[in-house]
Protein backbone atom coordinates (compact mmCIF):
# COMPACT_ATOMS: atom_id res chain seq x y z
CA UNK A 1 0.00 0.00 0.00
CA UNK A 2 2.33 2.68 -0.14
CA UNK A 3 2.99 6.55 -1.29
CA UNK A 4 0.52 6.89 0.66
CA UNK A 5 -2.51 7.84 -1.07
CA UNK A 6 -2.95 4.49 -1.56
CA UNK A 7 -6.47 2.89 -3.33
CA UNK A 8 -6.80 -0.20 -5.08
CA UNK A 9 -8.85 -1.30 -7.96
CA UNK A 10 -11.78 -3.37 -7.97
CA UNK A 11 -11.17 -6.08 -6.13
CA UNK A 12 -11.59 -8.62 -8.14
CA UNK A 13 -7.85 -8.94 -9.26
CA UNK A 14 -4.63 -9.50 -6.51
CA UNK A 15 -2.54 -7.20 -6.39
CA UNK A 16 -0.80 -4.36 -4.28
CA UNK A 17 -2.29 -0.47 -3.20
CA UNK A 18 -1.63 2.43 -6.25
CA UNK A 19 0.06 4.74 -4.33
CA UNK A 20 0.67 8.49 -5.14
CA UNK A 21 4.23 9.27 -3.53
CA UNK A 22 4.36 8.79 -0.02
CA UNK A 23 1.21 6.53 0.00
CA UNK A 24 2.84 3.57 0.86
CA UNK A 25 0.63 2.49 3.10
CA UNK A 26 0.82 5.32 5.07
CA UNK A 27 -1.03 7.79 2.52
CA UNK A 28 1.06 10.43 1.05
CA UNK A 29 0.27 13.14 -1.78
CA UNK A 30 3.47 15.45 -0.64
CA UNK A 31 3.20 19.01 -1.76
CA UNK A 32 -0.28 19.03 -2.44
CA UNK A 33 -2.47 22.18 -1.51
CA UNK A 34 -4.36 22.96 1.26
CA UNK A 35 -2.48 21.54 4.39
CA UNK A 36 -4.46 21.67 7.73
CA UNK A 37 -1.93 22.73 10.22
CA UNK A 38 -3.14 21.38 13.78
CA UNK A 39 -2.39 23.47 16.43
CA UNK A 40 -2.02 26.34 13.80
CA UNK A 41 -5.61 26.51 12.78
CA UNK A 42 -7.12 26.76 15.55
CA UNK A 43 -8.53 23.02 15.55
CA UNK A 44 -8.91 22.51 19.44
CA UNK A 45 -9.17 19.03 18.96
CA UNK A 46 -5.56 18.54 18.99
CA UNK A 47 -3.03 19.11 20.65
CA UNK A 48 0.22 20.79 19.05
CA UNK A 49 3.69 19.53 19.26
CA UNK A 50 5.21 16.16 20.61
CA UNK A 51 7.50 14.45 23.14
CA UNK A 52 10.58 15.25 20.90
CA UNK A 53 13.44 17.15 21.99
CA UNK A 54 11.34 18.88 24.31
CA UNK A 55 10.13 15.81 26.46
CA UNK A 56 6.54 15.11 27.39
CA UNK A 57 4.96 11.82 26.98
CA UNK A 58 3.36 12.47 23.41
CA UNK A 59 4.74 12.86 19.65
CA UNK A 60 3.55 13.95 16.81
CA UNK A 61 4.00 12.35 13.18
CA UNK A 62 3.20 13.76 9.83
CA UNK A 63 -0.12 11.38 8.49
CA UNK A 64 0.18 13.55 5.15
CA UNK A 65 -3.10 13.34 3.76
CA UNK A 66 -6.37 12.98 4.54
CA UNK A 67 -8.11 9.91 6.32
CA UNK A 68 -11.18 8.28 4.12
CA UNK A 69 -12.54 5.19 5.84
CA UNK A 70 -11.88 3.74 9.42
CA UNK A 71 -13.63 0.69 8.54
CA UNK A 72 -11.12 -2.40 8.01
CA UNK A 73 -13.73 -4.27 5.41
CA UNK A 74 -14.17 -1.47 2.90
CA UNK A 75 -10.99 0.77 3.42
CA UNK A 76 -8.23 1.18 0.87
CA UNK A 77 -6.09 4.15 1.74
CA UNK A 78 -3.14 4.40 3.71
CA UNK A 79 -3.60 7.50 6.19
CA UNK A 80 -6.37 5.40 6.98
CA UNK A 81 -4.17 2.17 7.40
CA UNK A 82 -1.75 3.91 9.50
CA UNK A 83 -4.59 4.70 12.43
CA UNK A 84 -6.28 1.14 11.89
CA UNK A 85 -2.65 -0.68 12.01
CA UNK A 86 -2.30 0.86 15.35
CA UNK A 87 -5.45 0.39 16.99
CA UNK A 88 -7.14 -2.69 15.96
CA UNK A 89 -4.77 -6.09 16.02
CA UNK A 90 -4.98 -8.85 13.93
CA UNK A 91 -3.85 -12.90 14.63
CA UNK A 92 -0.55 -11.83 13.25
CA UNK A 93 1.33 -9.09 13.11
CA UNK A 94 4.82 -7.48 10.89
CA UNK A 95 7.61 -7.28 13.46
CA UNK A 96 10.57 -4.43 12.74
CA UNK A 97 11.90 -7.56 9.89
CA UNK A 98 8.52 -7.60 8.28
CA UNK A 99 8.21 -11.05 9.65
CA UNK A 100 4.98 -12.50 10.88
CA UNK A 101 4.88 -12.78 14.60
CA UNK A 102 1.73 -13.76 17.04
CA UNK A 103 -1.08 -10.87 17.92
CA UNK A 104 -4.24 -11.94 19.06
CA UNK A 105 -3.51 -15.53 17.94
CA UNK A 106 -0.89 -17.24 20.46
CA UNK A 107 0.43 -19.92 17.95
CA UNK A 108 -1.10 -21.80 14.60
CA UNK A 109 -0.34 -24.88 13.38
CA UNK A 110 0.40 -25.46 9.81
CA UNK A 111 -1.15 -28.82 8.47
CA UNK A 112 1.59 -30.93 6.18
CA UNK A 113 0.11 -29.68 3.01
CA UNK A 114 0.56 -26.28 3.56
CA UNK A 115 -3.34 -25.35 3.38
CA UNK A 116 -4.89 -25.51 7.00
CA UNK A 117 -3.98 -22.91 9.37
CA UNK A 118 -5.19 -23.65 13.19
CA UNK A 119 -4.88 -20.75 15.16
CA UNK A 120 -5.06 -20.33 18.93
CA UNK A 121 -5.95 -17.20 20.23
CA UNK A 122 -4.98 -15.81 23.37
CA UNK A 123 -6.37 -15.74 26.63
CA UNK A 124 -8.18 -12.92 28.50
CA UNK A 125 -7.67 -10.99 25.06
CA UNK A 126 -10.67 -8.05 25.09
CA UNK A 127 -12.34 -4.93 23.23
CA UNK A 128 -12.16 -1.47 24.54
CA UNK A 129 -16.05 -1.78 25.92
CA UNK A 130 -15.00 -5.01 27.48
CA UNK A 131 -16.49 -7.40 25.29
CA UNK A 132 -13.57 -10.80 25.06
CA UNK A 133 -12.51 -10.89 21.39
CA UNK A 134 -13.10 -14.42 19.56
CA UNK A 135 -12.70 -16.73 16.87
CA UNK A 136 -16.04 -15.50 16.10
CA UNK A 137 -14.72 -11.88 15.52
CA UNK A 138 -12.78 -12.58 12.59
CA UNK A 139 -14.72 -14.77 11.06
CA UNK A 140 -17.70 -12.43 11.04
CA UNK A 141 -15.14 -9.51 9.62
CA UNK A 142 -13.52 -12.13 6.98
CA UNK A 143 -17.23 -13.07 5.92
CA UNK A 144 -18.36 -9.10 5.94
CA UNK A 145 -15.39 -7.81 3.76
CA UNK A 146 -16.85 -10.91 1.38
CA UNK A 147 -20.31 -9.99 0.79
CA UNK A 148 -21.06 -8.92 -1.98
CA UNK A 149 -23.83 -6.54 -0.41
CA UNK A 150 -20.91 -4.91 2.04
CA UNK A 151 -17.36 -5.87 0.16
CA UNK A 152 -14.95 -3.32 -0.13
CA UNK A 153 -11.81 -3.28 -2.66
CA UNK A 154 -9.62 -5.24 -0.46
CA UNK A 155 -11.98 -8.41 -0.72
CA UNK A 156 -9.33 -10.24 -3.04
CA UNK A 157 -6.55 -10.18 -0.20
CA UNK A 158 -8.95 -13.08 0.61
CA UNK A 159 -10.91 -14.14 -2.01
CA UNK A 160 -7.42 -15.15 -3.65
CA UNK A 161 -6.34 -17.23 -1.00
CA UNK A 162 -9.19 -18.56 1.09
CA UNK A 163 -10.92 -21.52 -0.26
CA UNK A 164 -14.88 -21.13 -1.20
CA UNK A 165 -14.07 -17.05 -0.27
CA UNK A 166 -13.95 -16.02 -4.03
CA UNK A 167 -17.71 -17.84 -5.07
CA UNK A 168 -19.14 -16.15 -1.93
CA UNK A 169 -17.76 -12.93 -3.19
CA UNK A 170 -18.52 -13.08 -6.78
CA UNK A 171 -22.22 -14.60 -5.48
CA UNK A 172 -21.60 -17.71 -7.16
CA UNK A 173 -21.45 -19.68 -3.44
CA UNK A 174 -22.65 -18.77 -0.02
CA UNK A 175 -20.60 -18.06 3.80
CA UNK A 176 -21.34 -21.42 4.68
CA UNK A 177 -19.30 -22.38 1.37
CA UNK A 178 -15.78 -20.35 3.08
CA UNK A 179 -13.26 -22.13 4.88
CA UNK A 180 -13.28 -20.72 8.14
CA UNK A 181 -14.30 -22.64 10.98
CA UNK A 182 -14.89 -21.36 14.70
CA UNK A 183 -14.81 -24.97 16.66
CA UNK A 184 -14.66 -22.74 19.93
CA UNK A 185 -14.44 -18.86 21.45
CA UNK A 186 -10.38 -19.70 21.26
CA UNK A 187 -10.11 -21.27 17.93
CA UNK A 188 -9.92 -20.08 13.84
CA UNK A 189 -9.60 -22.55 11.35
CA UNK A 190 -8.65 -21.42 7.78
CA UNK A 191 -8.16 -23.74 4.90
CA UNK A 192 -6.34 -22.19 1.46
CA UNK A 193 -7.24 -22.87 -1.99
CA UNK A 194 -3.15 -23.91 -2.46
CA UNK A 195 -0.07 -23.55 -0.44
CA UNK A 196 1.03 -20.06 0.19
CA UNK A 197 3.92 -19.75 2.74
CA UNK A 198 3.21 -16.12 2.41
CA UNK A 199 0.01 -15.89 4.06
CA UNK A 200 0.17 -15.84 7.37
CA UNK A 201 2.43 -12.60 7.10
CA UNK A 202 -1.66 -12.02 5.60
CA UNK A 203 -3.19 -12.50 8.10
CA UNK A 204 -2.11 -9.09 10.08
CA UNK A 205 -3.48 -7.11 7.07
CA UNK A 206 -6.39 -4.58 7.65
CA UNK A 207 -8.75 -6.39 5.92
CA UNK A 208 -8.41 -9.13 8.20
CA UNK A 209 -8.55 -7.46 11.44
CA UNK A 210 -11.87 -8.32 13.87
CA UNK A 211 -15.00 -6.88 14.33
CA UNK A 212 -17.66 -7.32 16.69
CA UNK A 213 -20.56 -8.22 15.33
CA UNK A 214 -22.94 -6.55 18.09
CA UNK A 215 -21.01 -3.43 18.18
CA UNK A 216 -21.13 -3.16 13.94
CA UNK A 217 -24.94 -4.00 13.48
CA UNK A 218 -25.55 -1.17 16.47
CA UNK A 219 -23.58 1.43 15.07
CA UNK A 220 -25.14 0.86 11.38
CA UNK A 221 -24.47 3.39 9.00
CA UNK A 222 -22.50 5.54 11.34
CA UNK A 223 -19.66 2.55 12.07
CA UNK A 224 -16.33 3.37 11.81
CA UNK A 225 -17.43 7.20 11.01
CA UNK A 226 -16.02 8.66 14.37
CA UNK A 227 -13.74 7.79 17.46
CA UNK A 228 -16.98 6.60 19.30
CA UNK A 229 -18.12 4.78 16.10
CA UNK A 230 -15.39 1.94 16.83
CA UNK A 231 -14.17 -0.44 19.26
CA UNK A 232 -10.66 -1.10 19.73
CA UNK A 233 -8.31 -4.22 20.31
CA UNK A 234 -4.86 -2.72 19.29
CA UNK A 235 -2.11 -1.16 21.17
CA UNK A 236 -3.82 2.09 21.10
CA UNK A 237 -7.65 3.26 21.16
CA UNK A 238 -8.78 6.22 19.02
CA UNK A 239 -9.98 9.14 21.24
CA UNK A 240 -9.94 11.93 18.55
CA UNK A 241 -10.46 12.45 15.08
CA UNK A 242 -10.86 14.70 12.13
CA UNK A 243 -10.26 13.44 8.23
CA UNK A 244 -8.49 16.48 7.36
CA UNK A 245 -7.39 17.29 10.42
CA UNK A 246 -5.49 14.59 12.23
CA UNK A 247 -6.58 11.67 15.35
CA UNK A 248 -5.20 11.43 18.26
CA UNK A 249 -4.09 8.17 19.66
CA UNK A 250 -3.90 6.61 23.69
CA UNK A 251 -2.52 3.86 24.80
CA UNK A 252 -4.74 0.82 25.36
CA UNK A 253 -4.16 0.07 28.75
CA UNK A 254 -6.49 -3.33 28.28
CA UNK A 255 -4.51 -4.36 25.09
CA UNK A 256 -2.73 -7.87 25.85
CA UNK A 257 0.55 -6.28 25.54
CA UNK A 258 0.30 -2.88 26.80
CA UNK A 259 3.58 -3.62 29.11
CA UNK A 260 5.41 -3.37 26.06
CA UNK A 261 4.26 0.20 24.67
CA UNK A 262 5.94 2.93 26.12
CA UNK A 263 4.62 5.45 24.31
CA UNK A 264 1.23 6.79 26.05
CA UNK A 265 -0.09 9.21 23.03
CA UNK A 266 0.11 9.87 19.59
CA UNK A 267 -1.42 13.19 17.79
CA UNK A 268 -1.24 12.02 13.93
CA UNK A 269 -1.31 15.79 12.03
CA UNK A 270 -1.78 16.17 8.63
CA UNK A 271 0.40 18.34 6.51
CA UNK A 272 0.49 18.23 2.76
CA UNK A 273 3.33 20.49 2.20
CA UNK A 274 6.61 19.16 2.69
CA UNK A 275 7.97 22.91 3.21
CA UNK A 276 5.57 23.37 6.19
CA UNK A 277 5.89 19.90 7.45
CA UNK A 278 9.64 20.81 7.97
CA UNK A 279 9.01 24.23 9.67
CA UNK A 280 6.88 22.50 12.18
CA UNK A 281 9.75 19.84 12.72
CA UNK A 282 12.10 22.00 13.21
CA UNK A 283 10.05 24.39 15.51
CA UNK A 284 9.12 21.47 17.73
CA UNK A 285 5.34 21.00 16.53
CA UNK A 286 6.24 17.69 14.87
CA UNK A 287 8.63 14.55 15.30
CA UNK A 288 8.20 12.86 11.87
CA UNK A 289 7.66 14.04 8.67
CA UNK A 290 8.62 12.62 5.41
CA UNK A 291 10.78 15.17 3.18
CA UNK A 292 12.05 15.29 -0.66
CA UNK A 293 14.90 15.79 -2.40
CA UNK A 294 15.08 19.27 -1.53
CA UNK A 295 16.22 18.69 1.96
CA UNK A 296 17.91 15.52 1.50
CA UNK A 297 21.26 17.14 1.28
CA UNK A 298 20.68 19.39 4.05
CA UNK A 299 19.71 16.69 6.55
CA UNK A 300 22.12 13.48 5.10
CA UNK A 301 24.25 12.39 7.64
CA UNK A 302 22.33 14.41 10.27
CA UNK A 303 20.83 12.22 13.12
CA UNK A 304 17.29 13.26 12.15
CA UNK A 305 18.11 11.70 8.97
CA UNK A 306 16.31 8.53 8.18
CA UNK A 307 16.09 6.36 5.02
CA UNK A 308 14.84 3.13 3.90
CA UNK A 309 13.31 1.18 0.73
CA UNK A 310 10.25 -0.44 0.34
CA UNK A 311 8.72 -3.21 -2.10
CA UNK A 312 7.46 -0.47 -4.35
CA UNK A 313 7.65 -0.14 -7.85
CA UNK A 314 6.77 3.45 -10.50
CA UNK A 315 6.00 2.04 -13.77
CA UNK A 316 4.84 3.56 -16.87
CA UNK A 317 1.38 2.09 -18.56
CA UNK A 318 0.70 2.58 -22.21
CA UNK A 319 -2.63 2.66 -23.27
CA UNK A 320 -2.50 -0.38 -25.72
CA UNK A 321 -5.51 0.84 -27.42
CA UNK A 322 -4.06 3.31 -29.30
CA UNK A 323 -2.44 2.70 -32.74
CA UNK A 324 1.12 4.31 -31.65
CA UNK A 325 1.42 1.76 -28.77
CA UNK A 326 0.53 -1.05 -31.00
CA UNK A 327 3.88 -1.09 -32.18
CA UNK A 328 6.81 -2.82 -30.84
CA UNK A 329 9.33 -0.33 -31.82
CA UNK A 330 7.47 2.19 -30.01
CA UNK A 331 7.06 0.31 -26.80
CA UNK A 332 10.84 -0.53 -26.43
CA UNK A 333 12.01 3.05 -27.37
CA UNK A 334 9.93 3.83 -24.06
CA UNK A 335 11.97 1.49 -22.53
CA UNK A 336 15.07 2.60 -23.27
CA UNK A 337 14.29 6.16 -23.77
CA UNK A 338 14.81 7.57 -20.20
CA UNK A 339 17.91 7.66 -17.72
CA UNK A 340 16.40 5.90 -14.42
CA UNK A 341 19.29 6.19 -12.68
CA UNK A 342 19.86 9.68 -13.27
CA UNK A 343 16.01 10.48 -12.39
CA UNK A 344 16.34 8.57 -8.98
CA UNK A 345 20.13 9.89 -8.26
CA UNK A 346 18.86 13.53 -9.11
CA UNK A 347 15.15 13.92 -9.23
CA UNK A 348 14.28 11.88 -6.53
CA UNK A 349 17.72 11.79 -4.32
CA UNK A 350 15.83 10.05 -1.45
CA UNK A 351 17.66 6.39 -1.86
CA UNK A 352 15.20 5.38 -5.13
CA UNK A 353 16.94 2.89 -7.66
CA UNK A 354 16.40 2.62 -11.33
CA UNK A 355 14.16 -0.50 -11.71
CA UNK A 356 15.33 -3.36 -13.31
CA UNK A 357 12.17 -5.18 -13.97
CA UNK A 358 8.74 -4.79 -12.60
CA UNK A 359 8.77 -7.18 -9.00
CA UNK A 360 11.04 -4.52 -6.67
CA UNK A 361 14.31 -5.59 -4.91
CA UNK A 362 14.55 -7.53 -2.18
CA UNK A 363 11.38 -9.82 -3.09
CA UNK A 364 11.29 -12.97 -1.80
CA UNK A 365 12.34 -15.82 -4.84
CA UNK A 366 13.33 -19.48 -5.78
CA UNK A 367 15.04 -20.79 -2.26
CA UNK A 368 17.60 -18.39 -0.81
CA UNK A 369 17.45 -16.07 -3.25
CA UNK A 370 15.38 -13.14 -3.94
CA UNK A 371 13.21 -12.68 -7.09
CA UNK A 372 15.45 -9.60 -8.85
CA UNK A 373 18.94 -12.01 -7.90
CA UNK A 374 17.43 -14.77 -9.64
CA UNK A 375 16.10 -12.88 -12.49
CA UNK A 376 18.12 -10.44 -13.20
CA UNK A 377 17.27 -7.39 -14.98
CA UNK A 378 14.34 -7.35 -18.05
CA UNK A 379 14.39 -3.86 -18.46
CA UNK A 380 17.04 -2.37 -21.56
CA UNK A 381 19.83 -0.20 -20.50
CA UNK A 382 18.87 3.46 -21.16
CA UNK A 383 20.54 3.90 -24.42
CA UNK A 384 19.04 7.51 -26.10
CA UNK A 385 20.65 6.45 -29.43
CA UNK A 386 18.78 3.53 -29.82
CA UNK A 387 15.43 4.65 -28.47
CA UNK A 388 15.86 7.34 -30.90
CA UNK A 389 16.49 4.71 -34.04
CA UNK A 390 13.05 2.31 -32.53
CA UNK A 391 10.99 5.54 -32.00
CA UNK A 392 11.73 7.07 -35.97
CA UNK A 393 10.85 3.27 -36.82
CA UNK A 394 8.09 2.82 -35.56
CA UNK A 395 6.45 5.82 -36.29
CA UNK A 396 6.82 5.22 -39.75
CA UNK A 397 5.33 1.87 -39.21
CA UNK A 398 2.17 3.55 -37.29
CA UNK A 399 2.13 6.31 -39.94
CA UNK A 400 1.53 8.83 -37.42
CA UNK A 401 3.45 10.32 -34.32
CA UNK A 402 0.89 11.84 -32.26
CA UNK A 403 1.45 13.98 -29.27
CA UNK A 404 1.12 11.89 -26.26
CA UNK A 405 -0.58 12.64 -22.67
CA UNK A 406 1.39 11.64 -19.98
CA UNK A 407 -0.98 11.39 -16.81
CA UNK A 408 1.00 11.48 -13.16
CA UNK A 409 -0.46 12.63 -9.93
CA UNK A 410 -0.65 16.24 -8.90
CA UNK A 411 1.97 16.33 -6.32
CA UNK A 412 5.68 18.24 -6.47
CA UNK A 413 7.68 14.97 -6.63
CA UNK A 414 5.03 13.43 -9.73
CA UNK A 415 5.42 16.92 -11.28
CA UNK A 416 9.50 16.95 -11.25
CA UNK A 417 9.45 13.19 -12.73
CA UNK A 418 6.83 13.93 -15.38
CA UNK A 419 8.91 16.76 -16.41
CA UNK A 420 12.32 14.42 -16.76
CA UNK A 421 10.49 12.11 -18.77
CA UNK A 422 8.93 14.56 -21.19
CA UNK A 423 12.38 15.73 -21.77
CA UNK A 424 14.05 12.75 -21.92
CA UNK A 425 11.49 11.75 -24.72
CA UNK A 426 11.81 14.74 -26.43
CA UNK A 427 15.40 13.66 -27.39
CA UNK A 428 13.86 10.62 -29.26
CA UNK A 429 11.18 12.58 -31.06
CA UNK A 430 8.28 11.98 -28.91
CA UNK A 431 5.99 14.56 -28.33
CA UNK A 432 4.80 13.95 -24.85
CA UNK A 433 2.75 16.53 -22.62
CA UNK A 434 1.70 16.30 -18.97
CA UNK A 435 -1.58 15.82 -17.47
CA UNK A 436 -1.30 16.41 -13.65
CA UNK A 437 -4.43 15.45 -12.04
CA UNK A 438 -5.46 15.38 -8.07
CA UNK A 439 -5.27 11.65 -6.94
CA UNK A 440 -8.53 10.97 -6.83
CA UNK A 441 -9.12 11.99 -10.36
CA UNK A 442 -6.07 10.88 -11.79
CA UNK A 443 -7.55 7.12 -10.16
CA UNK A 444 -10.67 7.28 -12.00
CA UNK A 445 -8.92 8.26 -15.24
CA UNK A 446 -6.45 5.06 -14.92
CA UNK A 447 -9.42 2.83 -13.74
CA UNK A 448 -12.15 3.50 -16.31
CA UNK A 449 -8.52 3.35 -19.34
CA UNK A 450 -9.48 7.03 -20.11
CA UNK A 451 -5.39 8.02 -20.56
CA UNK A 452 -2.37 7.46 -23.24
CA UNK A 453 0.35 6.85 -20.56
CA UNK A 454 0.02 6.63 -16.84
CA UNK A 455 3.05 6.76 -14.31
CA UNK A 456 1.77 4.40 -11.58
CA UNK A 457 3.13 3.27 -8.47
CA UNK A 458 2.13 0.18 -6.39
CA UNK A 459 3.25 -1.70 -2.58
CA UNK A 460 3.44 -4.97 -2.10
CA UNK A 461 0.45 -6.50 0.08
CA UNK A 462 2.29 -9.52 0.77
CA UNK A 463 5.88 -11.06 0.29
CA UNK A 464 5.67 -12.50 -2.83
CA UNK A 465 5.87 -11.69 -7.18
CA UNK A 466 2.64 -12.26 -7.69
CA UNK A 467 1.53 -8.96 -5.63
CA UNK A 468 2.77 -7.40 -8.94
CA UNK A 469 2.74 -9.48 -12.03
CA UNK A 470 -0.94 -10.09 -11.64
CA UNK A 471 -1.90 -6.48 -11.76
CA UNK A 472 -1.52 -7.05 -15.65
CA UNK A 473 -3.80 -10.14 -15.76
CA UNK A 474 -5.63 -10.19 -19.10
CA UNK A 475 -9.30 -9.38 -18.06
CA UNK A 476 -8.33 -8.35 -14.56
CA UNK A 477 -9.76 -4.77 -13.05
CA UNK A 478 -6.29 -3.87 -12.43
CA UNK A 479 -5.15 -3.92 -15.98
CA UNK A 480 -5.63 -0.56 -17.31
CA UNK A 481 -3.62 -1.03 -20.15
CA UNK A 482 -5.43 -3.64 -21.68
CA UNK A 483 -2.76 -5.92 -22.00
CA UNK A 484 -3.20 -9.32 -23.55
CA UNK A 485 -1.09 -12.04 -23.57
CA UNK A 486 -2.57 -15.49 -23.66
CA UNK A 487 0.97 -17.08 -22.09
CA UNK A 488 0.81 -14.41 -19.36
CA UNK A 489 -2.49 -15.41 -18.68
CA UNK A 490 -1.84 -18.72 -18.28
CA UNK A 491 1.42 -18.14 -16.08
CA UNK A 492 -0.58 -16.05 -13.69
CA UNK A 493 -3.08 -17.97 -13.31
CA UNK A 494 -1.56 -21.68 -13.22
CA UNK A 495 0.87 -19.78 -10.72
CA UNK A 496 -1.96 -19.36 -8.16
CA UNK A 497 -2.58 -23.12 -8.20
CA UNK A 498 0.96 -24.83 -8.35
CA UNK A 499 1.94 -26.23 -5.55
CA UNK A 500 5.41 -27.21 -6.70
CA UNK A 501 6.77 -23.84 -5.17
CA UNK A 502 9.99 -24.18 -7.16
CA UNK A 503 8.19 -24.80 -10.52
CA UNK A 504 5.34 -21.79 -9.58
CA UNK A 505 8.66 -19.15 -8.97
CA UNK A 506 10.01 -20.16 -12.34
CA UNK A 507 6.00 -19.14 -13.74
CA UNK A 508 6.40 -16.08 -12.21
CA UNK A 509 9.76 -15.47 -13.51
CA UNK A 510 8.55 -16.28 -17.16
CA UNK A 511 5.69 -13.80 -16.57
CA UNK A 512 7.37 -10.82 -15.73
CA UNK A 513 9.89 -11.42 -19.16
CA UNK A 514 7.18 -11.89 -21.37
CA UNK A 515 5.58 -8.61 -19.62
CA UNK A 516 8.59 -6.48 -19.82
CA UNK A 517 11.46 -7.75 -21.81
CA UNK A 518 9.29 -9.61 -24.69
CA UNK A 519 6.19 -7.47 -25.07
CA UNK A 520 7.33 -4.25 -23.21
CA UNK A 521 3.65 -3.98 -22.05
CA UNK A 522 5.16 -1.73 -18.78
CA UNK A 523 8.09 0.57 -18.79
CA UNK A 524 9.64 0.21 -14.55
CA UNK A 525 11.08 3.67 -14.43
CA UNK A 526 12.20 3.11 -10.77
CA UNK A 527 12.05 1.00 -6.83
CA UNK A 528 10.90 3.39 -4.29
CA UNK A 529 13.44 5.02 -1.45
CA UNK A 530 11.90 7.66 1.20
CA UNK A 531 13.67 9.71 3.35
CA UNK A 532 12.57 11.01 6.55
CA UNK A 533 13.19 13.65 9.25
CA UNK A 534 13.07 12.06 12.84
CA UNK A 535 13.56 13.13 16.31
CA UNK A 536 16.95 11.61 18.00
CA UNK A 537 14.78 11.11 21.25
CA UNK A 538 12.23 8.69 19.04
CA UNK A 539 13.96 5.57 19.57
CA UNK A 540 13.41 1.97 17.69
CA UNK A 541 11.09 4.20 14.55
CA UNK A 542 11.46 1.92 11.39
CA UNK A 543 8.45 1.51 8.67
CA UNK A 544 7.62 -1.76 7.29
CA UNK A 545 8.54 -2.45 3.54
CA UNK A 546 4.96 -3.96 2.68
CA UNK A 547 1.51 -4.88 3.84
CA UNK A 548 1.51 -2.39 7.27
CA UNK A 549 2.53 1.15 8.08
CA UNK A 550 3.95 2.07 11.20
CA UNK A 551 3.96 -0.07 14.72
CA UNK A 552 3.63 2.64 17.42
CA UNK A 553 3.96 -0.05 19.94
CA UNK A 554 7.83 -0.82 18.61
CA UNK A 555 9.09 3.10 18.90
CA UNK A 556 10.08 4.20 22.58
CA UNK A 557 10.82 7.86 23.42
CA UNK A 558 13.50 9.22 25.55
CA UNK A 559 14.60 12.66 27.05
Amino acid sequence: MKTRNVRLGTGETPGAIRVTRRDFLRIGGTGLAGAALLGTAGCGVFEQGGGGEGGGNSIAVNLADNVRDLDSTTTTDSASTAILDNVMAGLYRLDRDDRPVPEQAERVDVSDDGLTYTFTLRDGIKWSNGDPVTSHDFKYAWLRALDPDTAGQYSYIITTFVEGASEFNSGDGSADDVAIETPDDKTLKVTLVSPSPFWLGLSGFFTYYPQNQKFVEQQGEKYAQGADALIYNGPYTLTAFEATQGATLVKNEDYWDAGNVEIPKVEYQIVKEIDTAVNLYESGDLDETEIDSEYVDEYKGKPDFYSTTFFVTWYLVPQLKMPIFQNENVLKAFQMGFNGQALADKILNNGSTAASGLVPEGMAGPGNQTFREAQGPVMPEYDAGQAKELFQKGVEEVGENPSIELLVYDDSTSRDIATFLQSEFKKMGANVSVNSQPFDRALDLQSSGNFQLALEGWIADYNDPMTFLDLFEPGGSFNTSNYNSERFGQLISGAREETDLARRMDMLMEAERILVEEDAGTAPVYFEGEAHLVKPSLKGYYDHKYGATWSLKDWKLEG
